[in-house]
C-alpha cells in the first residue's frame, strides 16, 4: 500500500461575511477599500459627514439663538440654547470618539449607524422646538429669516445620511411640517403663501428620501465595479507581463540547452575526423549519437508541451490498466534510475481507468524524471489508490522535498526552482507544467501534497467513475 501523508495542521476554510445577511447595498468587502471607506460604504462613517454637518448645525444654533434673543422670553431662549448646546457637544463627542477608535465594519454598522439615527431624530426635534418656542414672539421678518434657515436642515440631513430613510422622513415632517402648520395657523397672508412653497418642497424631499438611497447605492456599486475592473485589468496585465517574461526565458533556455548537445556533437564529430585509430573514432561517433539524441529529446519535449499549450492534442481514451502502465513507465526510466543510484518501487494495483494510455504514461514519466533529476532521493514509490470519488496516482520520493516558496509555482510553465538542482539542470522547466496540462486534458488534475514531510509527493487525480478492478482467477 502507498504510505499515507501526515497532515501538518488543520485547514480552516474562511467563511464569507462576518455578520448576518442584509438587503442593503454591499458594504466594503476588503481591506483594500478601507482608505476610501466613506466612498465605498453606504453607511458612511460619521468622521467626515458628521463633522461637516456638525459645523453647519452649530453655526445655525448660534444664528438662531442670536436672532431669537431680543424677542423670546428668557426662560425659553436659555432653555432652548442649553438644549442645543448639550446636543452639539454630544454630537461632537460622537465624532471625536469615531475618529479616535477607527471602528471596523461591524462596529460601524451596529454602533455608529445607530448614533447617526439618533443625531437625525434629535437635531430635527431641536428645530421643531425652536419653531414652536420662538415664532410666537418674533416679528414676521425674523420668522421668515428663521424659516429660510430651518428649511436647509432637512436637505442637509438627507445629503449627510441618505440611508436613514425613516429618520429623514420624520425630520422633514418635524421641521418643514412645523413651519407649514404654524404659518397656516398663526401666520400672515404672506407667510401662508410661504407655507405653500414649504409644503411643496417638503413633498419633493419626501420623494427624494426613497430616490436618493437607490441612486447612492448605484453610485457605490459602480465605484466598486470600477475598482474591481481596475484590479482585474492590473492582474491581466501582470499575467501578460509574466507570460512575456516566461517566453523570453524560454527562448534563452532553449538557446542554451540546445546549444550544449549541439556543441558537444560538433566536438565529437571533429574527433572522428582527427582520431588516429578506429576505437577512438567509434567512441567519438558514439558521443555524436548521444549528443544528437539529447538534442532530439529536448526538442521533442518542447514540441509536445507546445502542442499541449495550443490545445492541439486530442486524447484517445481506452481502458488503461494502471499497474501495467506504471510498471512500463518505471521500466523506461530504469537505466537512468540505476545510473543515479535510485530504487523505483511500483506498488501493485488492479485499478483500471478510462484514459489516454500514451499521454498518461508520458505524464508519469515526466514525474519520474523530475524526481530522478531534481529530488536528490534514493527511493521513489509509485502507485494508485482510490479515495472516495477519485483515484490518485502517486509518485513519491524521499529526497529533499520542495521549498515552501516553490510549492505554488512548480507547475508553472518554464519554472525551475532556484534552490534545487532544477536551476542547474538542463531542460526548459516544462515537465511539471506538461503533467498538469495532460491531466486536465483527460479530465483530471495534478498536484503536490504539501503535507508530505520527507521528500515530495506528486499526484495525478482522476474521477473514479467507471473505475474497474481486474478480476483474479
Amino acid at each position: 500500500m502507498l504510505p499515507h501523508p501526515q497532515p501538518i495542521g488543520q485547514v480552516v476554510e474562511p467563511i464569507g461575511g462576518a455578520g448576518k445577511p442584509t438587503n442593503r447595498t454591499p458594504l466594503a468587502v476588503s481591506s483594500r477599500m478601507a482608505p476610501d471607506f466613506a466612498a465605498s460604504n453606504p453607511l458612511r462613517p460619521l468622521v467626515l459627514t458628521g463633522a461637516l454637518t456638525l459645523l453647519a448645525y452649530a453655526s445655525g444654533v448660534v444664528a438662531v439663538s442670536m436672532l431669537a434673543e431680543p424677542y423670546a422670553p428668557t426662560w425659553k431662549h436659555q432653555g432652548w440654547t442649553i438644549l442645543a448646546i448639550v446636543f452639539v457637544i454630544a454630537w461632537l463627542s460622537v465624532v471625536v470618539v469615531m475618529a479616535l477608535r477607527k471602528p471596523d465594519l461591524h462596529e460601524t454598522i451596529t454602533v455608529w449607524a445607530k448614533a447617526s439615527l439618533g443625531i437625525t431624530y434629535v437635531s430635527q426635534a431641536v428645530v421643531a422646538a425652536a419653531i414652536w418656542g420662538f415664532f410666537p414672539h418674533c416679528p414676521e421678518s425674523t420668522r421668515v429669516m428663521l424659516a429660510a434657515m430651518f428649511m436647509i436642515c432637512s436637505p442637509a440631513q438627507l445629503i449627510a445620511a441618505p440611508e436613514n430613510v425613516v429618520a429623514n422622513r420624520w425630520g422633514i415632517v418635524a421641521s418643514s411640517g412645523s413651519l407649514v402648520l404654524w404659518f397656516v395657523l398663526y401666520g400672515s397672508s404672506e407667510e401662508r403663501t410661504i407655507a405653500m412653497f414649504i409644503f411643496m418642497v417638503a413633498l419633493m424631499l419626501l420623494g427624494l428620501c426613497n430616490y436618493v438611497p437607490g441612486t447612492m447605492a448605484e453610485a457605490v456599486n459602480a465605484r466598486l465595479a470600477a475598482e474591481q475592473a481596475k484590479t482585474e485589468l492590473q492582474r491581466a496585465l501582470a499575467e501578460v507581463s509574466q507570460e512575456r517574461d516566461a517566453k523570453t526565458r524560454f527562448m534563452a533556455a532553449a538557446s542554451h540547452d540546445l546549444g550544449q548537445p549541439l556543441h558537444a556533437a560538433s566536438l565529437y564529430f571533429d574527433q572522428t575526423l582527427r582520431a588516429a585509430d578506429a576505437s577512438q573514432r567509434e567512441r567519438a561517433a558514439e558521443g555524436v549519437r548521444k549528443a544528437f539524441a539529447s538534442a532530439d529529446q529536448l526538442i521533442s519535449h518542447m514540441l509536445n508541451h507546445l502542442r499541449l499549450e495550443a490545445d492541439a492534442v486530442d486524447p484517445h481514451f481506452s481502458r488503461v490498466h494502471l499497474g501495467v502502465s506504471l510498471a512500463h513507465s518505471a521500466m523506461q526510466v530504469g537505466p537512468a534510475a540505476t545510473e543515479a543510484g535510485i530504487a523505483i518501487r511500483v506498488v501493485p494495483t488492479r485499478l483500471r481507468l478510462r484514459l489516454d494510455k500514451v499521454l498518461f504514461e508520458r505524464a508519469i514519466s515526466n514525474l519520474l524524471n523530475n524526481a530522478l533529476v531534481h529530488s536528490g532521493a534514493d527511493r521513489i514509490t509509485i502507485g494508485a489508490r482510490r479515495s472516495g470519488p477519485h483515484v490518485r496516482i502517486w509518485v513519491i520520493d524521499n529526497g529533499r522535498g520542495i521549498p515552501p516558496e516553490d510549492t505554488e509555482r512548480v507547475f508553472e510553465d518554464y519554472f525551475r526552482g532556484a534552490s534545487s538542482k532544477a536551476a542547474l539542470a538542463s531542460g526548459f522547466g516544462l515537465g511539471l507544467s506538461s503533467v498538469r496540462r495532460i491531466a486536465t486534458l483527460m479530465g483530471g488534475t495534478a498536484g503536490l501534497d504539501a503535507r508530505w514531510h520527507k521528500g515530495a509527493a506528486f499526484f495525478l487525480q482522476f474521477p473514479a467513475s467507471g473505475t474497474h478492478r481486474e478480476r483474479t482467477s
